[in-house]
C-alpha cells in the first residue's frame, strides 16, 4: 500500500509476464489500498456488469484479483464508445486518459483491418468488460496520482489465440502493432500473456519505459490475471517510488538520446547544440569516437526530460541529418543550488552556488569583459571576492 501522501512519488509497471486490463486493476487497488475508486465506474452510462475484488495465488504469490463479469453487448464502434467516454461525469484525466487509450486501440484496428476508424466495429475490445478495465484503470490512476510512470518490458508469449476474425498468431496482430518501439522479452509460455487492452493502457499510461526509478520504495502490489499456469507467476507487479533519502539529492527520471555521425560538419555540430539547448534540453554534448572501417566520427548526446524526448529528438535528427538515434533512461541526480549577485566593476554578475562551491556565471563575466576590456579570469576572481565578502558578513 502506498503511503497517505503520494506526492513527488513515481509509478513503475513490470509486464515481464505480461499485462491485461484485469490485472492493471488489481495491482493498482492492491497499491492504493482500496477500491472505492471504481465505484465512480456508475457515473458511465454501462450497465450488465460486476466487480468483485479476492486475493489469490499466482506461482506462490499473494495478488489482488479484480475480476469483471459482464454480459457482453453488440459491438461498438470507436465514435460510440468515444462519445461515451467524452459526455461521462468523470474527472477530466480519466476521461482524457481512457479517450486516447480508445483511440490508440482504434487507430492500430484501422490499420489492421485497412478501414478507417469510423467503421472499426470493437468486438472483443468493444465489450463491456474492456471499458470497465480501461476507465477503471485510469480512475485508480488518478486517485493514485505519480508524479510520472515508468513501465518495463513487456513479457510475450506464444502459440494462436481465437478472435472475432478467427485463429490468430500470438502476440495477436494488434498486441504487436500496439508495442511498437516498445521494450519486449520473449516467454516461453504458450498462451496471450498481454491483450490487446493490456498493450493500449501500457502504451497510453507510460511517460518512459525502463528500469524501476532510482528512489526509496513507498509500496508496491501485485495483480493477478485469469489463469494461473505452473510456468510462470500470471501477475503484473507495481512499484510505488519515492524521493531518494541521500541529503541534498534530487532524482529525476530522464533519457539520453545519442546518434552517431560521421558527415556532419563542426559548425552543424555547434549549431545542432545550440538548437537542443533551446529547444529545453538539460543538456547536450559531444563526443568523439571511431566507427567502423576506422572513420573518425561524433556522437551527439542530448539529456532531457521523457516528456521533452519526442520534440528533441525531431531537432536532433533533422539537424544532423541522421537515419536513427538510442533512447537510454537514465536517473539524473542534482544537489541543490542558489543564485546570488555581486557588482563587479559597475556590473551585476550572478553566482551559482552549491553545497561544494560558488561559481560566476559565465555569460554575465562575457558582458562585462566586453564593456571593461578587462580578462575573464581576472573578473571571475573578483567576483569570487566579492561574494566571499559577502557571505562572510552573513555569517
Amino acid at each position: 500500500m502506498i503511503n497517505e501522501s503520494a506526492d513527488g512519488q513515481h509509478l513503475w509497471i513490470d509486464p515481464g509476464f505480461g499485462a491485461s486490463g484485469d490485472m492493471l486493476l488489481g495491482s493498482l487497488v492492491g497499491l492504493l489500498g482500496s477500491a472505492d475508486p471504481l465505484e465512480n465506474l456508475k457515473l458511465l452510462d454501462v450497465d450488465g456488469y460486476e466487480l468483485s475484488e479476492s486475493t489469490v495465488i499466482r506461482a506462490g504469490l499473494s495478488c489482488t484479483r479484480v475480476e469483471v463479469q459482464a454480459n457482453q453487448g453488440p459491438a461498438r464502434h470507436w465514435s460510440e464508445i468515444d462519445q461515451l467516454l467524452a459526455k461521462a461525469q468523470l474527472p477530466a484525466t480519466v476521461i482524457e486518459g481512457a479517450r486516447r487509450t480508445f483511440l490508440l486501440l482504434g487507430e492500430v484496428e484501422a490499420a489492421q483491418h485497412g478501414v478507417p476508424i469510423e467503421e472499426v466495429h470493437f468486438h472483443e475490445v468493444g465489450a463491456v468488460d474492456a471499458i470497465v478495465d480501461i476507465v477503471g484503470t485510469w480512475l485508480l490512476i488518478d486517485a493514485i496520482a505519480p508524479a510520472s510512470t515508468t513501465v518495463g518490458p513487456v513479457g510475450l508469449g506464444h502459440g494462436t489465440v481465437e478472435a472475432a476474425h478467427g485463429t490468430l498468431p500470438l502476440p495477436a496482430p494488434a498486441t504487436v502493432a500496439l508495442l511498437t518501439d516498445c521494450p519486449i522479452r520473449g516467454l516461453d509460455v504458450v498462451g496471450e500473456t498481454c491483450t490487446p487492452t493490456g498493450a493500449a493502457l501500457l502504451v497510453t499510461l507510460a511517460d518512459q519505459w525502463g528500469v524501476l526509478p532510482t528512489g526509496t520504495i513507498a509500496g508496491t502490489s501485485r495483480g493477478a490475471g485469469r489463469w494461473d499456469p505452473k510456468s510462470h507467476p500470471n501477475a503484473l507487479t507495481v512499484v510505488s517510488v519515492g524521493p531518494s533519502l541521500a541529503s541534498g539529492l534530487g532524482d529525476e527520471n530522464c533519457v539520453i538520446l545519442e546518434t552517431n555521425v560521421d558527415d556532419v560538419t563542426p559548425e552543424v555540430l555547434a549549431h545542432t547544440i545550440s538548437q537542443l539547448l533551446a529547444a529545453g534540453a538539460d543538456d547536450a554534448w559531444v563526443v568523439p569516437i571511431v566507427m567502423k572501417k576506422g572513420r573518425p566520427a561524433h556522437e551527439v548526446r542530448v539529456l532531457c526530460s521523457a516528456e521533452r524526448a519526442t520534440a528533441l529528438r525531431g531537432v536532433l535528427l533533422s539537424e544532423t541529418g541522421s537515419l536513427g538515434c538510442r533512447t537510454v533512461p537514465v536517473t539524473k541526480h542534482t544537489q541543490e543550488r542558489t543564485w546570488h549577485e555581486v557588482e563587479v566593476r559597475g556590473h551585476t554578475v550572478r553566482i551559482k552556488v552549491g553545497p561544494h562551491g560558488s561559481k560566476p556565471e559565465f555569460d554575465d563575466l562575457v558582458t562585462v569583459a566586453n564593456a571593461t576590456s578587462v580578462p575573464i579570469r581576472l573578473l571571475s576572481a573578483e567576483a569570487l571576492t566579492e561574494w566571499q565578502g559577502q557571505a562572510s558578513n552573513r555569517v
